[in-house]
């Protein structure tokens, strides 16, 4: 029988998309990607999810598309398009339109962020086509209205206040509305047709922001003791995989100023319930609710890895890197894939065995 997989690809950035694409390098060479049956991604690892799950078939073609987003960045390509022109001016008539009519935006930064990766090929297409036969995809966002997920799959997307979404759904739209970290990028507004369970419909519209303000890990949707009664995302899974790109607690110098308190205060919350998941995560695999799970996490004590590393990447070295969508050095990308790399291939070994070669 063949073991039924899930992959959680954590947000991070570029930082979380890098140390991800690291971590698939090792499950494709372990043989074991292809296997994977659902992958789960937010911010960044939403974008590494639809460059995997929508992109090319091969791998190789796959990672050369990925490094070259990477070195290339997005950033500045999401301020051309947002301050050209006839954008520029969409934005501001969009922003005063809402200021006046209380109305959500029609236009933001968040729509250029849509375009620049609709324009790639993995973007174009609508959320169904995915590459790989019997892969089902999950890019998460949060509903600023509700305070709930939006998770946007292969197999359907839907949020639970409003029901299932019948309009068909592009990557790149999911992508950005995952990625809409709210301190960079404004919410992103759309307006979609939703079925409820007793066959109902009607419209509404979503005001998505980042998915790791809900669930920074993604890995909500793969945990066993789900009910279909609450979720249509329920998936039955032998194995977990959570990548996770979390830098790690550290030393903090306490802020004397409000933005810099209320920074930290976030940050704080933040790490809590990331803490919170990644808690639950190793007590469902004390309790053998699954056959097996590994947890690669980028900020994790290197004295902690089961056993030493050669040559490997210190935490040190990473863990610091931002999370934003600038073009990366080739430094940065190598260090940070190579971790990834390195501490999946010495996970599994030790861990999960029984996966792959």
């Amino acid at each position: 029988m063949t073991a039924r997989i899930g992959l959680a690809l954590s947000g991070g950035g570029f930082r979380a998309t890098a140390f991800g694409l690291g971590a698939l390098r090792a499950l494709h060479d372990r043989d074991v990607l292809d296997k994977v049956s659902v992958v789960s991604g937010i911010s960044g690892g939403s974008l590494l999810t639809a460059l995997w799950a929508y992109g090319p078939r091969r791998f190789q073609e796959f990672d050369d598309t990925v490094t070259a987003l990477l070195r290339g960045g997005l950033q500045n390509e999401l301020v051309r398009r947002a301050f050209a022109p006839h954008a520029a001016l969409r934005s501001t008539f969009s922003a005063m339109r809402a200021l006046s009519t209380r109305q959500g935006r029609s236009y933001s930064r968040t729509d250029a962020l849509v375009e620049a990766l609709a324009a790639r090929p993995f973007g174009a297409v609508p959320m169904a086509e995915v590459t790989h036969a019997g892969l089902d995809t999950i890019i998460s966002a949060t509903d600023m209205r509700t305070g709930n997920a939006v998770r946007f799959g292969s197999a359907l997307s839907a949020s639970s206040p409003y029901g299932r979404i019948v309009d068909e759904v592009r990557v790149a739209e999911a992508v950005a509305a995952s990625a809409a970290f709210p301190v960079l990028l404004p919410a992103l507004h759309r307006h979609y047709a939703f079925e409820r369970t007793d066959g109902t419909r009607h419209e509404d519209t979503l005001v998505m922001t980042d998915g790791g303000v809900y669930d920074n890990l993604g890995l909500t949707p793969l945990l066993p003791g789900r009910s279909p009664q609450h979720s249509p995302h329920v998936y039955n899974l032998d194995y977990i995989i959570a990548v996770d790109a979390g830098r790690g607690r550290g030393a903090r110098t306490a802020s004397r100023f409000l933005t810099g308190r209320l920074a930290q205060s976030f940050d704080i919350t933040h790490t809590r319930s990331q803490d919170a998941a990644r808690n639950r995560i190793h007590l469902v695999g004390e309790r053998a609710e699954i056959t097996g799970f590994i947890h690669v996490y980028l900020g994790m004590q290197d004295q902690r890895l089961p056993t030493p590393v050669a040559d490997l990447v210190p935490r040190s070295a990473v863990h610091a890197y931002p999370t934003n969508f600038a073009a990366m050095t080739q430094s940065d990308l190598q260090a940070l894939a190579l971790r990834g790399e390195q501490l999946t291939r010495t996970l599994i070994t030790a861990y999960t065995p029984d996966l792959g070669w």
